[in-house]
């Protein structure tokens, strides 16, 4: 059974992504993974009565799927409804992995070669600019699931209104990041030193992203990140030539809708993964300080953890090659507007 408003696709890459709220982010997200050559791009409403999907209905190579009832009838047939159901209703990443388990089949039965899941903040960025080159370049490689690295954002400014087309400062992959500080003492001491980066070079998660073959029989969502069978064994690689870049919480006013948005959410995910341990404390900090409402308590930790408005620090960082400009998504969405 195909998706509501289903029309069948050619092959090529597609993408499914779960998303709530995403106001600005939404447009540019779909002009741009169309243009860098996703054949479809499959995106689940949280929130079913999200006025953002009825005006995409029937836009060319979107699919706008209401997580409602029909479609979370539709979770209880995937194989890890059973490990997940009882936490759909606290868990995002649940339902972002019982909607990625669904859309894998919906995407195989269109005739997609593979699926990325990403979130509706981030852009894979292909190094030729070609996902689908990208992607048909691996028909005959012996590789079930590719894995990539992962950028982090670094708004220079509080306000931000289109993060994908105005921000291009971002934080080098974690590897790099080790790879550059680890033989120079100096320098390790002052990022350890450093406010903003002390407790962590990124502010969440920094293990990257993955695509499944849907080729390739058994493979589940492994978590909100990888893919894997229950077996194992899958042939994996980790890409050269292509990243994602996460725009978190990139301008004040997202930072402090992301986190009033998500409440007071536990320290723990499914109240065993202790979230701090995981991705570093930053989390969490912001959820306390946001749900504490202190405006300026806000501003300041916004302006010490996550944008970097004074140059001459953007200059330092950059200088020892922690931090790198991009361009080309912000000058391929001034294509798709003009």
């Amino acid at each position: 059974m195909d998706s509501p408003n289903h029309t069948r696709a050619e092959d090529g890459p597609a993408i499914v992504t779960t998303l709530r709220a995403a106001g600005a982010l939404l447009d540019d997200f779909i002009d741009y993974h169309l243009a860098v050559g996703f054949s479809r791009i499959y995106l689940i409403f949280d929130d079913p009565a999200d006025p953002d999907r009825a005006r995409l209905e029937g836009r060319p190579a979107v699919e706008a799927i209401a997580a409602d009832d029909v479609w979370r009838a539709r979770w209880r047939r995937s194989p890890l409804f059973g490990e997940l159901g009882a936490s759909i209703d606290q868990e995002v990443m649940a339902r972002q992995i019982l909607n990625a388990s669904v859309v894998a089949d919906v995407a195989r039965e269109a005739g997609h070669d593979w699926l990325l899941q990403i979130d509706i903040d981030e852009l894979f960025l292909p190094a030729a600019g070609d996902a689908r080159a990208l992607f048909r370049a691996l028909r005959d490689q012996p590789v079930d699931v590719m894995g990539f690295a992962n950028m982090e954002a670094v708004p220079e400014h509080e306000a931000v209104d289109r993060p994908f087309a105005e921000v291009s400062l971002f934080k080098v992959p974690v590897e790099e990041m080790r790879r550059r500080v680890a033989p120079d003492a100096a320098l390790a001491d002052t990022l350890r030193r450093s406010s903003r980066f002390g407790s962590g070079f990124f502010n969440l998660y920094s293990n990257g992203k993955s695509a499944v073959r849907l080729a390739a029989p058994g493979f589940q969502p492994f978590g909100v990140h990888d893919f894997d069978r229950p077996q194992g064994g899958a042939r994996r690689q980790q890409a050269r030539d292509a990243v994602i870049l996460h725009h978190a919480c990139c301008g004040l006013e997202a930072f402090k809708s992301k986190y009033r948005l998500l409440g007071r959410f536990a320290d723990r995910w499914w109240n065993r993964y202790d979230i701090a341990a995981a991705i570093g404390p930053f989390h969490l900090q912001a959820r306390d300080v946001v749900m504490g409402g202190d405006e300026r308590a806000i501003g300041d930790f916004y302006r010490r953890r996550v944008a970097m408005t004074d140059p001459a620090e953007v200059n330092f960082w950059e200088g020892y090659g922690l931090l790198r400009r991009l361009h080309g998504p912000s000058r391929l969405l001034s294509r798709t507007k003009s």
